[in-house]
């Protein structure tokens, strides 16, 4: 059976408004290099509380991008694969939790 991606919404969370824009930016250049085309972004700042003061902050990075047109769709879906860190082997230190790895 041949599947066709025609379009994919992901959602992101970065540190900081320059990771943010850098995201924004390295999620551009993947979808002009490979032929698609980024059809939405959008950015929202999030901050956690704690008695009124903000002890957290970070940024939702929405992106859509646009693959194939559904009535004459061009790339053929080959796999959709999600490559997660595995909590108990990464190495690196997340920066909202010191103590966790990554």
């Amino acid at each position: 059976m041949i599947k066709f991606l025609l379009k994919a919404t992901n959602e992101y969370r970065v540190e900081t408004k320059e990771d943010a824009d850098a995201l924004h930016k390295q999620i551009e250049e993947e979808a002009t290099s490979n032929g698609w085309t980024l059809s939405g972004w959008n950015e929202t700042y999030k901050t956690r509380k704690s008695q009124g003061e903000i002890v957290e902050e970070w940024f939702i990075c929405k992106s859509t991008v646009v693959f194939n047109d559904a009535k004459e769709p061009d790339f053929p879906l080959r796999s959709i694969d999600y490559n997660m860190f595995d909590t108990p082997n990464a190495t690196e230190t997340l920066p909202w939790d010191e103590q966790s790895a990554f």
